[in-house]
């Protein structure tokens, strides 16, 4: 656990090498090449983390009210990670944004606007 708030207050070591603009599937809020990738192409997988992801949108939306300021921090930054690794790059690079400043009142509203349209995306995906 101390590493992990070591790492949150100095920030990443190194900076993820997937460019969102750049990913196969534009700027939608899930990059299906990448999930895709991750899951080896197994749509059930697919599904299944899709579905863990959206009960942690829900867990961490709550979690934001009530927090304190490193509580806020890690749950950024666990956030940050689960998107990076499906491809959810815009959910993630507004997760590092609010971890890196969590009393920005606009990092947090870019953050709770990502979670949405990552959330409104998911379901639109799964039905």
């Amino acid at each position: 656990m101390a590493a992990v708030t070591r790492q949150m207050k100095e920030g990443p070591a190194i900076e993820p090498a997937v460019d969102a603009a750049r990913s196969p599937s534009g700027r939608r809020p899930i990059d299906l090449v990448h999930l895709a990738r991750q899951t080896s192409g197994d749509r059930k997988l697919e599904a299944e983390v899709l579905g863990l992801l959206m009960r942690h949108l829900e867990m961490f939306d709550e979690r934001l009210e009530i927090a304190t300021r490193d509580e806020s921090r890690y749950i950024a930054h666990a956030l940050k990670g689960a998107a990076r690794n499906i491809g959810a790059f815009p959910l993630a690079d507004a997760a590092q944004r609010f971890e890196c400043s969590v009393l920005d009142s606009d990092a947090v509203a870019a953050l709770r606007s990502e979670m949405k349209e990552t959330a409104r995306f998911v379901r639109s995906l799964l039905g």
